[in-house]
């Protein structure tokens, strides 16, 4: 049996397209402290006035989720995405807005392993839109980055167990 820690976790980014999202197309987040999804069932209330316990059916599914990454300057040889990258597809400086260009592809690695058809995969792998960034910039600490992302769509992986 493995367990697995922050440590081994994970955050790829891509340029989100009709194209395939995963870790081998996309780039790993440079100084991640963590990331967090969640998943939420809307149910639709099906009860008569004739019954006494309520009844649901399935609706819409709806992901969010959040990341925290470092404030930090990137160095010559540093390989992976950027925190600006994520800044970028929110914060604009010229007036024409967010637009369906600014979709990224997610990667979410909760353990170690990458894995594609029927091996074990520690990936959850989706589009989405950031919607809202923030900078906490504290004394005696490290100057951090929150997102927070809607997925768009369906998952296109999801974790194996």
């Amino acid at each position: 049996m493995a367990f697995f820690t922050g440590r081994s976790g994970a955050l790829y980014l891509t340029t989100a397209g009709s194209g395939e999202v995963n870790p081998a197309s996309s780039e790993a987040v440079l100084k991640l402290r963590d990331w967090s999804l969640e998943t939420t069932l809307e149910l639709l209330e099906t009860t008569t006035v004739d019954t006494a316990v309520k009844s649901y059916t399935p609706g819409a599914v709806s992901s969010t989720g959040s990341a925290t990454v470092l404030y930090y300057r990137s160095e010559v040889g540093d390989v992976g995405t950027q925190f600006t990258s994520l800044l970028n597809k929110v914060m604009k400086t010229a007036t024409t807005g967010v637009s369906e260009s600014d979709r990224v592809g997610m990667v979410l690695r909760a353990g170690t392993t990458a894995g594609s058809g029927s091996d074990v995969k520690d990936d959850i792998v989706f589009n989405a839109y950031i919607t809202s960034a923030s900078m906490q910039v504290t004394t005696a600490e490290l100057t951090s980055v929150a997102i927070q992302f809607t997925v768009d769509g369906p998952f296109r992986e999801v974790i194996d167990a």
